[in-house]
């Protein structure tokens, strides 16, 4: 256990952080950015849509700055976690994700995201309304194999499971050669819910890798952490 490790809500001064955290999460050890490849960006135009959307706090999705947990040790930040409910602000979060975005685009680069949100739904999953969803998890390199991960997970899970004990599971998605955060999550009790890969050219454009795997919690599991 580290000592003097907070595990708190975000705020309006941990945005950069959280910038920092979606992009690195999203590169999954790699040097590429999913979302840059999806939305035909460059890496600093998708740090300033993301200023501007977490500025906003649309909750219900991704990039919702209420929906993030930070780790701090002595006033620093060292890692993040955001979460969500599915569904629980009436819509799904694909759809608010994706209207967000397409609202910062310019106008002639629209058809062509369109296209590439067909394109990636070959590897997507279909998110549970009602279960929890983790999604952009990060821990500074210097921080790691302390458990930083593990204590956001499990403070992220009792935050919403303290809201409504009625949560039927928690779910995250991630790609499967990203084995650091595959193996936390099953240290923690997830399981391997469904595979899905593809062998298509354009995923290989888009992606690093072409696996993704769906993680998932049981209730079982949860209560065991929200009575730890």
């Amino acid at each position: 256990m580290i000592e003097n490790l907070l595990i708190r809500q975000a705020a309006f001064q941990d945005i950069d952080f959280i910038i920092e955290t979606i992009i690195e999460a999203d590169k999954g050890g790699t040097s590429v950015i999913s979302a840059c490849n999806i939305l035909n960006i460059s890496e600093e135009e998708y740090k300033s849509i993301l200023k501007n959307i977490l500025e906003e706090n649309i909750e219900g999705q991704e990039y919702s700055l209420s929906g993030f947990l930070i780790a701090e040790i002595n006033g620093v930040q060292v890692g993040a976690l955001g979460s969500w409910v599915e569904g629980a602000v009436g819509v799904s979060s694909y759809i608010l994700y994706s209207n967000i975005l397409l609202n910062y685009l310019k106008r002639e680069k629209i058809q062509e995201v369109l296209s590439n949100f067909k394109i990636t739904k070959e590897v997507s999953f279909k998110r549970e309304v009602g279960a929890i969803q983790f999604e952009y998890g990060y821990v500074k390199e210097e921080y790691r194999r302390k458990g930083i991960y593990t204590r956001l997970m499990t403070e992220s899970i009792k935050k919403h499971y303290n809201n409504n004990k009625s949560i039927p599971k928690t779910q995250g998605i991630c790609f499967q050669k990203n084995f650091k955060s595959v193996n936390a999550a099953e240290k923690l009790g997830f399981k391997i819910a469904e595979i899905k890969f593809s062998d298509k050219e354009e995923i290989k454009k888009i992606f690093p890798y072409t696996e993704k795997v769906l993680l998932e919690m049981d209730k079982k599991r949860m209560n065991e952490i929200y009575n730890f």
